[in-house]
């Protein structure tokens, strides 16, 4: 049966709320104080499992030999004190269970009562006399009317799970957040390198057109080298030849005179052996002989 709680849920809400459970009191240990019980007006059966602490470890309680069990509820004006369920075969005293049957009449006692504790506390009844012993008690907790109880506990899982989505949302915050820092840093990092990218590019077309101005002044260099190179071997050549047509005049030269040379030495041995072989010489032939010699 729904129940309205007069809370309005977000779509989201009411998704996280499918994941409600309900815990029954023997699925969770529950310290003192904390076991919630609802009484319809009804016939209600209630187990409990009751377990003691040791060593850090929970530890069932052996009610088998503890006297009677009763459960207790208490008021300004009225007192109901209901014992233990003993037809249920399936209950082991021993591990520490016990079932009470509250029937319709002690309900609606209970749901008149101006308290809402309820204790587990056990007593001794001897057999022979009928005295009874100090009551102990080995547990107290609340119970709450039925239909309270359901508001308050699904008002209650509600809050709880407010809080969980609260929790969450606030995790998912958090998260976002280091990603949006995250996402910035990387931008910021991007946007270094496309200014580091820019920049290169810059420095390339920089470095390109020293490039192409080098390039032009070597071309011209090399052109000018060239040329210098090209005009120096011509007046080298110009000047090899020069030198030789020099050196072949110079021959020339020299050959003619020495051809010339050798005619007047032949004349002038001529005349010379004449005058030698002759039978006697004149001096007319003494005095041409001396006039050569002075020419």
């Amino acid at each position: 049966m729904p129940i309205n709680t007069n809370i309005s849920l977000t779509e989201t809400q009411k998704t996280y709320y499918q994941r409600f459970v309900n815990l029954s009191v023997n699925e969770t240990p529950l310290p003192q104080g904390d076991a919630t019980i609802r009484i319809s007006p009804f016939d209600d059966y209630f187990l409990f499992t009751l377990f003691d602490e040791i060593e850090g470890e929970d530890t069932p309680i052996d009610l088998s030999n503890v006297g009677d069990i009763f459960i207790n509820f208490i008021g300004q004006s009225d007192e109901i004190d209901i014992k233990n369920h003993t037809q249920v075969e399936e209950i082991d005293l021993a591990q520490g269970q016990v079932l009470f049957r509250i029937t319709r009449n002690d309900s609606k006692k209970i749901i008149a009562l101006d308290n809402n504790n309820f204790y587990i506390s056990t007593k001794m009844i001897s057999p022979e006399d009928g005295s009874v012993s100090d009551e102990s008690v080995l547990y107290q907790g609340i119970w709450l009317a039925a239909a309270d109880a359901n508001r308050t506990s699904l008002t209650s899982q509600i809050e709880d799970q407010r809080i969980e989505y609260s929790i969450e949302l606030a995790a998912k915050d958090e998260a976002i957040a280091l990603c949006e820092e995250e996402k910035a840093n990387l931008q910021e990092q991007l946007d270094a390198s496309d200014l580091a990218l820019q920049a290169a590019n810059e420095n390339n077309i920089e470095l390109a057109n020293e490039n192409a101005l080098l390039r032009e002044q070597l071309d011209a260099a090399e052109n000018k080298q060239l040329l210098r190179k090209t005009q120096d071997t011509q007046a080298l050549a110009e000047e090899r030849l020069l030198r030789k047509q020099q050196e072949d005049a110079t021959k020339e030269s020299r050959r003619t005179a020495s051809s010339g040379s050798r005619r007047r030495g032949f004349y002038a041995g001529a005349v010379r052996n004449l005058e030698r072989f002759a039978t006697g010489a004149s001096g007319y032939a003494a005095r041409k002989r001396r006039e050569r010699r002075n020419n």
